[in-house]
């Protein structure tokens, strides 16, 4: 699976990932650490209020008698050689043969964890119809590359598979982008069940209760490994869990699940990034208002401070028209927010890709209608919220120039607008942001 990056024009759909079939097999780790090293075993997945198995996640080891026994620190070392490619390769590899062997029912959830920049090293998805399969994206690379990680998403979901994030909980940065990928599974991380409720504890739990609550999400928990966790996991909303406590085996066969199966309303374009521009989305079926660039510039300022107050769960996106709108004064307001909110975007011609520190950029191409737009877009896990205006093409004093505008505060109309403005965002960095 590759992905197309090239910036997109004005009425066109992001530019989608292509598929063909990788050819790694994870034989390179092997090699490395020992002819057949590398041992695939499955997670039981349990109905916390019936303790029935519905479902396995397929996890790697290595050498027994190794540190690299530990699949957190196989990881990790693979991580640090540059061979989480192989790493994820052999998961893959070992988990859909053993699901082929034991002959597992489609309809059983089989989790598989994969970087979504091994993707372009994995078999064809199209060429695997599992039923139930779920591919399992680290928080981490949600936070890095939002835009990358909502393209490969979007593709993935058009082949009927679910998608699962891990370890929320672990970064508060997180928690405002759930909202773009909308899993149907969130895992809350170990870190949460293990520690006594704080703040951020309740943060954490507040957030995916909302996302629940809008989606259907399936909550997971990971890292049970008494009754006691299983009750803590239950008490923050979690349906299904696993741990020590539940056990693991090799061979899929071995068990016999009397629960049923986790079962996921995939609608194939969730997730789907819009082809249109913020205004053009919120002015369908909205009331549009008339006002002056004075009223607007304090309208966005409320929102900005909305932002500032949110506590590094806020994801933040602008569009300006032009790099001259991106004042000085803008710049340091923004730059304030950046060093806070999770993600930080501003959109304008000639803008440059970091106009301030901590914010990304994107130049808005000349057939962009966004151009003719002054949007602001501020996401939060409780607060939604878009402004899109179109100017009017008044000439005379700048502040009194109008525009045609909407401010809404519908969560799905505040994502659509997000995803849009994402998508013309510049490729990320494969290293944190």
């Amino acid at each position: 699976m590759v992905i197309d990056d090239r910036t997109n024009t004005a009425g066109s759909r992001p530019a989608r990932p292509v598929l063909f079939s990788g050819d790694r097999d994870g034989g390179g780790l092997s090699d490395l650490l020992g002819p057949e090293s590398l041992r695939t075993s499955f997670q039981r997945i349990i109905d916390l209020q019936t303790d029935a198995i519905v479902g396995y996640e397929a996890v790697v080891r290595g050498p027994a008698d190794s540190s690299f026994a530990d699949p957190v620190s196989l990881a990790s070392a693979a991580k640090s050689m540059g061979m989480t490619p192989d790493l994820d390769a052999a998961r893959w590899n070992g988990a859909l043969g053993e699901a082929a062997r034991a002959d597992l029912p489609r309809e059983l959830p089989l989790f598989i964890a994969v970087d979504p920049d091994s993707l372009t090293e994995l078999p064809d998805l199209r060429d695997h119809d599992m039923g139930g399969a779920v591919l399992q994206f680290d928080e981490t690379a949600l936070i890095r590359r939002p835009a990358h990680l909502m393209q490969v998403v979007a593709e993935v979901r058009r082949l009927g598979w679910a998608i699962a994030v891990d370890h929320v909980g672990v970064r508060p940065e997180s928690l405002a982008l759930l909202p773009l990928l909308e899993p149907d599974v969130i895992k809350l991380d170990r870190t949460l069940l293990a520690t006594r409720p704080n703040r951020f504890t309740a943060r954490v739990v507040n957030a995916v209760a909302a996302q629940v609550e809008r989606t259907g999400a399936v909550v997971m928990a990971e890292g049970i490994d008494t009754p006691r966790a299983a009750l803590t996991a239950q008490a923050m909303g979690a349906r299904v869990g696993e741990g020590s406590l539940y056990g693991s085996t090799t061979d899929l066969s071995v068990d016999s699940p009397v629960g049923s199966p986790l079962e996921f309303e995939i609608a194939r374009d969730r997730g789907f990034t819009p082809m249109s521009t913020p205004y053009n989305l919120a002015a369908g079926g909205r009331d549009v208002r008339r006002a002056s660039k004075r009223l607007l510039i304090e309208i966005s300022k409320n929102l900005e401070a909305m932002a500032t107050d949110s506590q590094q769960t806020a994801l933040m996106l602008g569009a300006f028209q032009h790099v001259k709108h991106f004042t000085p004064i803008t710049g340091r307001r923004w730059e304030l927010m950046a060093m806070n909110a999770t993600l930080v975007g501003a959109l304008a011609e000639n803008i440059g890709t970091e106009p301030a520190p901590k914010i990304r950029g994107a130049n808005l191409a000349a057939s962009d209608a966004l151009r003719e737009e002054w949007d602001v877009v501020v996401l939060t896990p409780h607060f939604s919220a878009v402004l899109a205006a179109r100017d009017l093409g008044d000439t005379g004093p700048d502040m009194e120039r109008r525009y045609d505008y909407v401010l809404s505060h519908d969560t799905t109309l505040t994502i659509e607008c997000a995803r849009s403005l994402i998508a013309r965002l510049p490729p990320e960095r494969s290293g944190s942001w």
